[in-house]
């Protein structure tokens, strides 16, 4: 999504050449539908199986299992010929996997690298988790991939990271290297404003129950904050909505709950609920468990840790509680209470509306091409010559 959007956003003012691999045996109609948007593609498809096959080797032979998944000597071949008859201005590599196609580029044009999450890290969270053997595939793929970033990073004249924790992963590496923050945004269109009116008291949770920090967050909710609300407003439930499978024994310990697991897109679990919950104390996943609500038109109930990652005024897009007597009687509050719910959720979504949706974070993306774009050309061509801009 995060690539899509920002890919949105160039095709609008820039001639773009979306670049990509994909793996999928039944990708005609995604390529379509792409083409029909960006109209100049280049990608290679190559069948999971072999990639598989070839990324086991890879960790056997000392190389990141991430490219060589997705190495592709015709794309790589196809892309040389490309830059050979038109002159690119910029190239953007926006995942880890493309960065290999990025390095053999003509260094006289600017580079720009979106690192998202950086996708090192995912590698090391996984180890952190694990347990052996996985534990050393993991980190070894985590110090590869590293070391190929860091290469990358040093090459570009701008780095783009998800979150300031990735920013300064990335400092880390490249401290030279201009670094800008853009967070992932929110499809404010596609969550909708709720068009069911629900019935029961339904309190909704939308996290990771993959996550250790969140699982505690919403064990911890479900002990001490529940209990008081179903003292106050008769029949409340608690909806806990994860996108990822739980484990077993995670049942028991959130048995007062109602869990919704594996869903992609929280939309219609989120428009069943009168009011969402956000009691972060050790996580801190505001797109999820914050801004998506927001998005929805849902009134929310946060922590004050909330505030300090966003740029919301307690009362105003949300009602804000850290203790459990008091975060109780706000939510108790809400559901009591349709007018005020409506009003805070109306809020609440023009907030995402304004600072937090795709539109806005692509167009932040737009703005760092643009001030690489304003900078002196490094190689003129000729003035005939027309410009174009890559995007891998």
């Amino acid at each position: 999504m995060r690539e899509y959007q920002f890919a949105r956003q160039l095709v609008r003012t820039h001639r773009l050449t979306l670049a990509f691999v994909t793996d999928n045996p039944d990708s005609a109609g995604s390529i379509s539908a792409l083409r029909s948007e960006f109209r100049d593609l280049e990608f290679a498809a190559v069948p999971r199986t072999w990639k598989s096959l070839t990324g086991a080797v890879s960790l056997a032979t000392g190389e990141s299992c991430t490219l060589s998944y997705f190495r592709s000597e015709a794309l790589r071949t196809r892309l040389e010929e490309r830059l050979r008859r038109t002159r690119y201005d910029l190239i953007c590599v926006s995942s880890s996997g493309m960065i290999q196609y990025a390095l053999g580029i003509d260094q006289t044009i600017p580079l720009i690298v979106d690192f998202g999450e950086v996708d090192s890290e995912w590698w090391l969270r996984r180890a952190a988790r694990g347990s052996f053997p996985s534990t050393r595939f993991f980190r070894t793929e985590a110090a590869r991939l590293r070391a190929a970033e860091a290469t990358v990073a040093r090459r570009s004249v701008r780095c783009v990271g998800g979150s300031a924790e990735a920013a300064d992963i990335v400092k880390r590496f490249a401290p030279d290297v201009p670094m800008v923050v853009i967070p992932n945004g929110v499809d404010v269109e596609a969550l909708g404003s709720s068009p069911a009116h629900p019935k029961s008291p339904t309190v909704v949770l939308s996290t990771s129950l993959a996550g250790d920090q969140e699982i505690r967050d919403a064990v911890e909710f479900e002990r001490t904050v529940m209990p008081i609300v179903r003292r106050q407003v008769a029949g409340a439930r608690l909806v806990i909505v994860s996108r990822e499978p739980v484990s077993p024994t995670l049942g028991g310990a959130l048995r007062g709950a109602e869990l919704v697991v594996g869903v992609p897109e929280p939309a219609f679990v989120l428009h069943q609920s009168m009011v969402a919950v956000a009691p972060l104390r050790h996580g801190m996943d505001l797109q999820r468990t914050v801004l998506e609500p927001m998005g929805a038109g849902l009134a929310v109930v946060a922590t004050s840790a909330v505030l300090k990652g966003l740029a919301v005024s307690a009362g105003l897009e949300l009602l804000v509680a850290d203790e459990p007597k008091d975060f109780a009687l706000k939510v108790a509050h809400l559901l009591g209470k349709d007018s005020l719910r409506a009003e805070l959720g109306a809020r609440a979504q023009s907030f995402v509306t304004e600072h937090h949706s795709w539109n806005h974070m692509a167009a932040q993306f737009g703005q760092v091409v643009e001030s690489v774009n304003r900078a002196p050309a490094v190689t003129p061509g000729p003035a005939s010559e027309p410009l174009a801009k890559a995007q891998l």
